[in-house]
């Protein structure tokens, strides 16, 4: 018994699956987050290199980003961990630094 096999007519599912693209996307407000937040870690860490080190990826990756190219919720993962805080706490809304960040009692502010 010879085993024949048949080539498939060229269309749908023939050809090699591409990649996945997350279901998952940032807001425009999210990313402007995000790039705030990879510019404060940069000054952090002291530079692009370090950071880029620390995160996991390659400084012109974090360059691109932060000039405006659309980024995925797993840079922002990877930003909270270099920020050690949580997802949440960078893409979220902005605190008033007038506030206890754990109870939100407003502090007194002298001048």
């Amino acid at each position: 018994m010879n085993v024949v096999r048949l080539r498939p007519h060229q269309g749908k599912g023939t050809g090699l699956p591409g990649p996945r693209r997350s279901s998952i996307q940032l807001t425009d407000t999210e990313q402007m987050r995000l790039r705030a937040a990879l510019r404060n870690l940069r000054a952090l860490y002291g530079s692009w290199d370090c950071l880029a080190e620390v995160m996991g990826v390659r400084p012109g990756t974090l360059a691109t980003i932060v000039s405006g190219k659309p980024t995925s919720p797993g840079m922002a993962v990877r930003a909270a961990r270099a920020a050690g805080t949580t997802v949440e706490a960078i893409l979220g809304d902005l605190k008033v630094a007038a506030s206890c960040p754990h109870c939100g009692a407003a502090w007194e502010v002298r001048s």
